[in-house]
């Protein structure tokens, strides 16, 4: 079954467009000696708009590459982006191909053999490039190869003696062996990044309810946006009578009881909340940003009528109760292991009242004054 090209991989390999630079810049350089020189070997204009055409060509996808190598270091594209990036390497490239195309068709109408053996290398030397190094981008690179060869390959066949024929039938075998190596490569290319993705997917989620895991969470709460004025949410909570699940029904029926559950909190989640499995029926939900301590009582109250709600577990229906509690605190000042041990502390503290929503807020946090803030 073939690989599928999602958005995630697209994005990666769209990036991959920028570190093309060596390459690039050779190929230029090519274009221009060959074609200077078989403007001095054989005169007519078309050589030297040929070179300029290359060269500006070059130097503007180097130009190009350079800010999508910036663009690289500020974080990862999305979709739209990618294809504007994608776009633009497309253009440039194809601007560079047609140069290419038209110095080799010139060289090949001409009967100088030495020039013809550059104008053979050259041909050879540029598809040879843009199937190894634009593969990542298969019909970009068929097009661009194309484009360079197509007019070559007709030009060549124009000789008329053996010589050429075999010529043009090498050529067109090359041409064939180059579209074959792009789809390889692009489809290596696939399988290689999509192992890469579905181990990093497998070392930051919980293989039972695919929510993320500790690991993620930490990582998450690296990336908080700090800014005074925002507030960070952390939500604790196990579940009431989970131990009774499994004594009664067996561990199958305790992990399809857990994997429901992390359905649910996927339903719940959004680019600003985590949900997350830390361990046995243990679970942390994690408000990135929120402007008033009402949106945390809000999702807290989201989260206890959610999971209370029955479950259709091996065919018997099952509710469990749930014991939550959550802190706040400015996103300045937010710390992991303080914000879990103080919601902990608002947990354990409602279970034993059976169940339900408790806070603990931090010593430091002044409730009115975020309150009136907000």
């Amino acid at each position: 079954m073939p690989l599928r090209e999602t958005d995630e991989v697209f994005k990666i390999l769209v990036s991959q467009l920028a570190y093309t630079l060596m390459p690039t810049t050779v190929m230029g350089l090519t274009i221009a000696g060959i074609g200077l020189f078989a403007y001095d070997s054989l005169g007519g204009a078309g050589f030297l708009l040929a070179v300029a055409l290359g060269s500006v060509a070059s130097i503007a996808k180097i130009l190009l590459m350079a800010a999508h190598r910036r663009f690289n270091t500020i974080g990862r594209a999305t979709v739209e982006q990618a294809a504007r990036w994608e776009l633009a390497h497309g253009l440039m490239t194809f601007v560079v191909a047609a140069s290419v195309g038209w110095l080799a068709s010139a060289i090949f109408l001409h009967r100088d053999t030495s020039v013809q053996m550059l104008g053979t290398g050259l041909l050879f030397g540029y598809c040879a490039g843009v199937s190894s190094r634009i593969a990542i981008r298969p019909y970009l690179a068929a097009a661009a190869i194309m484009i360079a060869s197509a007019p070559a390959i007709v030009c060549t066949a124009l000789g008329g003696d053996v010589a050429h024929w075999l010529l043009t039938i090498l050529f067109l075998m090359f041409l064939g062996a180059a579209m074959q190596s792009i789809w390889h490569a692009y489809h290596l290319s696939i399988r290689q990044i999509s192992m890469r993705l579905e181990m990093e997917r497998q070392a930051r989620h919980d293989p039972l309810t695919g929510l993320r895991n500790r690991v993620a969470l930490a990582e998450a709460f690296l990336a908080l946006p700090r800014r005074e004025e925002m507030l960070t949410c952390l939500q604790c909570f196990d579940l009431d009578g989970f131990k009774t699940v499994n004594d009664r029904f067996g561990h199958v029926a305790g992990d399809e009881l857990l994997a429901a559950i992390g359905g649910r909190l996927q339903e719940l989640q959004s680019p600003e909340v985590i949900a997350v499995r830390m361990g046995g029926d243990e679970f942390v939900v994690l408000q990135l940003s929120i402007k008033s301590p009402e949106e945390a009582e809000t999702l807290a109250a989201r989260i206890l009528n959610t999971l209370r709600m029955p479950y259709l577990i091996s065919g018997k229906p099952i509710t469990v109760g749930v014991s939550l509690g959550y802190t706040i605190e400015r996103s300045t000042k937010a710390d992991l292991s303080t914000m879990i041990r103080l919601a902990d502390a608002a947990s354990y503290r409602v279970k034993r009242q059976g169940g339900g929503v408790d806070r603990e807020l931090p010593a430091t946090l002044d409730l009115k004054a975020v309150s009136s803030a907000a």
